[in-house]
């Protein structure tokens, strides 16, 4: 191992392992005041930071560039943190921090989220109220983290912990609609992240508005919830940086048809989440090239900004623990 290569690794482990692991084996209310003190570290999560603060500021008003970033190291912290936790308790388990607001509906349906906040308790509370789950993810190719070993190991890990908290195996794209549509016909709940652009999902991309832009979402899960007859459930985390506490919103269900319809409405809802808390939305490295694959689904030419390039360089570190 090149030394270069031993630096990556040791910062992997750091940033995915120790920082995360270490506090939480204490009482919550000790473990958020270190997960905030090390959140003032910029060696944490420099990917996903950087972007965040190349491209949120552009689009929405950012008042202390300082405090934005801690709040995403604090968000990325509390996502590697909770697998850790979650792996010492059993499936259905919640912790004490977490609160959850709103019910889920019986039967199957199609719970729809973003890459939003941390996402794990959603499936340890469908679990509680009696749901079996399956995940839709895109595929992790060992390949694509050749500089990173231990992001892909940690994105598996993650993998594995949603198989057994949902009772259901991860389905992994392509090809997946008969199996997505067996799962709902056996009653079973699907879990899908929605805000996924055209660059990973480029068929069947809408248009919509996100951030007063022109941007896009994918038809898939609406178009299988469709012919399942099943509703879209929105749901999300909301987190709280002065206490540590979080909240697991279940919002109404949305018919799935029509189709342009229920994504201007989900975009709308993703819209407001974004602008509530810029910091929690982990897709920023993401979001310029988004506006330029949206642009010709709008009707207007692909534009060419400086300002709005950036550098995607986080965007396998950000699919590796978050999809």
């Amino acid at each position: 191992m090149s030394l270069a290569a031993a630096r990556r690794w040791l910062h992997d482990a750091w940033i995915l392992h120790v920082v995360p692991y270490l506090p939480s084996r204490l009482p919550w209310r000790l473990a958020w005041p270190c997960y905030r003190l090390f959140a003032r570290s910029a060696s944490l999560y420099p990917e996903p930071v950087s972007a965040a603060l190349a491209h949120a500021p552009a689009q929405l008003p950012i008042g202390d560039p300082a405090a934005f970033a801690r709040d995403v190291r604090s968000v990325w912290l509390l996502d590697a943190a909770d697998l850790h936790l979650s792996r010492r308790h059993p499936p259905g388990w919640l912790p004490e921090h977490v609160r959850v607001r709103g019910q889920w509906p019986a039967g199957a349906f199609v719970a729809a989220s973003f890459h939003y906040g941390t996402g794990l308790w959603i499936f340890s509370d469908l679990r509680r109220n009696g749901h079996e789950s399956v995940f839709v993810s895109g595929r992790f190719d060992e390949a694509d983290f050749a500089r990173h070993p231990l992001r892909h190991r940690h994105g598996m890990a993650r993998m594995a912990e949603l198989e057994r908290l949902g009772g259901q195996a991860v389905a992994f794209r392509p090809g997946i609609r008969p199996r997505l549509r067996d799962a709902l016909a056996a009653g079973h709940v699907v879990v899908s992240l929605l805000d996924v652009p055209p660059r990973l999902a480029p068929h069947g991309q809408h248009p919509v508005r996100l951030l007063d832009r022109a941007a896009s979402l994918p038809e898939g899960m609406l178009k299988i919830a469709a012919e399942a007859g099943v509703p879209i459930v929105p749901c999300w985390i909301e987190i709280d940086f002065e206490r540590g506490e979080r909240v697991l919103v279940i919002g109404a269900p949305i018919a799935p048809e029509p189709i342009e319809a229920a994504l201007a409405q989900l975009a709308q809802l993703l819209d407001s989440l974004i602008r509530k808390q810029p910091a929690a939305w982990l897709f920023w490295a993401e979001w310029p090239q988004w506006q330029r694959d949206a642009a010709a689904l709008h009707g207007v030419p692909t534009f060419s900004n400086a300002a709005a390039e950036g550098s995607l360089s986080g965007q396998r570190f950000e699919q590796g623990l978050q999809e």
